[in-house]
């Protein structure tokens, strides 16, 4: 008897096992990187931000990160203006630096500095912006830094501007 418990345990384990799989790798298969994105968009076109700061090459910098996102993504291809389905464009409004810790006697000992961008992501088959806001990020910067040390904290900030901006241009849907 105890014989044919086992058999029908085991063909239950082996039944209920193969559901499990076939469930698993059956949903698994409608997913998609694209996320909630329309079918018909396809591409981006990144247009080079305007710059608002005094600092050059920012926006060189920028656009370089955002296309090398959006490329590594995968999820829609960066493509020139004329064939694309999405167009980002954007400024960088401004560059500050601000005191962050401020010591006995009023001595500045670190400063924040801030990037502000603004971005705009249009939907270029229906004319509709997706988004248009603005995006900062604050990087902490030693109050002696040199121009080494804040080009390095631009640098920074632009790669979690340019993330941001991925981001909700994949999740503006």
């Amino acid at each position: 008897m105890s014989s044919i418990v086992n058999k029908k345990w085991i063909k239950f384990l082996l039944f209920t096992g193969l559901i499990f799989t076939a469930l698993t790798f059956t949903s698994c298969g409608y997913y998609s990187f694209k996320g909630s994105l329309p079918s018909y968009i396809q591409s981006i076109a990144i247009s080079l931000f305007d710059n608002q700061a005094p600092d050059p090459g920012v926006p060189e910098e920028l656009n370089q990160l955002l296309r090398d996102m959006f490329i590594d993504d995968n999820t829609l291809k960066v493509v020139d203006e004329s064939k694309a389905d999405l167009l980002l464009t954007g400024t960088i409004q401004s560059i500050r630096v601000k005191p962050a810790v401020v010591r006995a006697g009023e001595q500045v000992t670190e400063d924040q500095l801030v990037v502000t961008v603004k971005a705009k992501c249009e939907d270029l088959k229906t004319g509709k912006a997706l988004f248009n806001k603005p995006f900062d990020y604050s990087v902490p910067l030693d109050a002696t830094a040199g121009l080494d040390e804040r080009q390095q904290a631009i640098s920074e900030a632009l790669k979690y501007i340019a993330e941001d901006i991925l981001n909700a241009t994949l999740g503006a849907w």
